[in-house]
């Protein structure tokens, strides 16, 4: 009887992961270990950089690129189970020096130190976000996006099966160039 409920408890917790943020214009849509390795390659993250990542989740993403690329991560979340969850996993997985889980709305966060800003949200989502955030970010960050294309942005690099968006900010780089 003690492990029904447990399990029914568990089972309510799993439906309110997934079934509540799809009324927040985010649902959750774990990856496959192999997505989070070909996103981390197509936007070449480097040893040092950080990455953030807006609406993280469980923050596998931020966890791969910190155990594999020596990156230092920021997730924010604004779903306490899975800011919970992610800072466990960060845990286990020995990176928590080095992932910063938040609990927070991505709206009102703060992304100008990233090198990367990685995004898997919808084009409710990403419409809401843009081009607000471009005023906060570094003149040279990389933005990818899985799945959903930026409106009003033209990527500078698109994968082969069209499901990553690579774009890069030159802001800055150049001189006496008035339009």
């Amino acid at each position: 009887m003690e492990w029904t409920f447990f399990l029914l408890a568990g089972l309510i917790v799993l439906a309110g992961m997934v079934v509540l943020p799809i009324f927040f214009g985010a649902p959750w849509h774990p990856l496959m270990p192999y997505t989070i390795s070909r996103i981390l390659k197509f936007v070449d993250i480097r040893p040092g950089e950080t990455i953030c990542d807006l609406g993280c989740g469980e923050g596998r993403v931020l966890i791969t690129a910190a155990k594999e690329y020596s990156a230092k991560g920021v997730g924010v979340e604004i779903d306490p189970i899975k800011v919970g969850l992610a800072r466990l996993l960060a845990k286990l997985k020995k990176v928590d020096s080095k992932v910063s889980i938040i609990r927070g709305n991505i709206f009102d966060f703060d992304p100008s130190d990233a090198d990367v800003v990685y995004l898997y949200l919808t084009h409710q989502a990403l419409d809401k976000l843009f081009p607000e955030i471009l005023k906060k970010l570094k003149p040279t960050v990389r933005i990818i996006s899985y799945r959903f294309c930026i409106r009003g942005m033209t990527p500078e690099k698109v994968s082969a099966d069209k499901t990553l968006f690579l774009y890069q900010l030159t802001k800055g780089t150049e001189i006496n160039n008035y339009t």
